[in-house]
């Protein structure tokens, strides 16, 4: 393979740049449409979700700040075996059990619209 000269480096610069501006100045209303229509869909889901929409949502997207827990050394033993076993992590298993058994639907649904202003 030949080594390019610095003046066919410039050219190549000089067509890529030229593609580029002809490209952003043609606004192209066929692309854009659809992706506004989709967004315009998605936020009235996210609006009228329902309550295992939510739980899913936050089953998903719930990753966040680290906690710490407390529990004898044998509770806690047998909780990391199981969670091996499972081959999942122990974030994931509070969670779920957080989510599912702990906060209530209000609660969730509250924090869910804050989250999901759009």
């Amino acid at each position: 393979m030949a080594r390019k000269t610095a003046k066919q480096m410039r050219e190549e610069e000089e067509q890529l740049l030229a593609s580029l501006s002809k490209s952003e100045n043609k606004p192209n209303t066929e692309e854009s449409e659809p992706a506004l229509f989709s967004n315009i869909e998605n936020a009235k889901k996210l609006k009228n979700a329902s309550y295992d929409e939510i739980k899913e949502y936050y089953q998903k997207n719930g990753i966040g700040k680290q906690g710490t827990f407390y529990l004898s050394a044998p509770l806690m033993k047998l909780f990391r075996t199981k969670v091996t076993e499972e081959d999942t992590k122990i974030a994931e298993v509070i969670r779920a059990l957080l989510i599912e058994h702990y906060f209530t639907e209000d609660e969730l649904r509250k924090i869910f619209e804050n989250d999901t202003k759009l």
